[in-house]
């Protein structure tokens, strides 16, 4: 990942840690699909547990790996949207 922003010059990670708060994004939308899905196939598709185990088990590793650098532009894009202090392109 790049350290600043080639248009626009902002520095991304203001400190150790900034992008731990992506995970905590990752995390809650992995687990809000598995949820949906594992409801959806189970009660209204009829699918068995032993079925749904591993399709499941492969999206909750295959898809916080994906959807990784999207959980970190998220994170971004809201800490710019609410807490717009200390993003001036001129600070170090």
């Amino acid at each position: 990942m790049y350290e600043t922003c080639p248009n626009c010059k902002l520095k991304y990670e203001r400190g150790p840690g900034y992008f731990l708060g992506s995970a905590y994004i990752n995390y809650g939308l992995t687990s809000i699909i598995l949820t949906a899905a594992y409801v959806g196939l189970h009660f209204f598709g009829g699918y068995s547990n032993r079925t749904l185990l591993l399709t499941l088990a492969a999206f909750c590793v295959l898809f916080p790996l994906y959807f990784f650098r999207y959980a970190r532009a998220l994170w971004l894009s809201m800490d710019c949207y609410f807490d717009v202090t200390g993003f001036d392109a001129d600070q170090d």
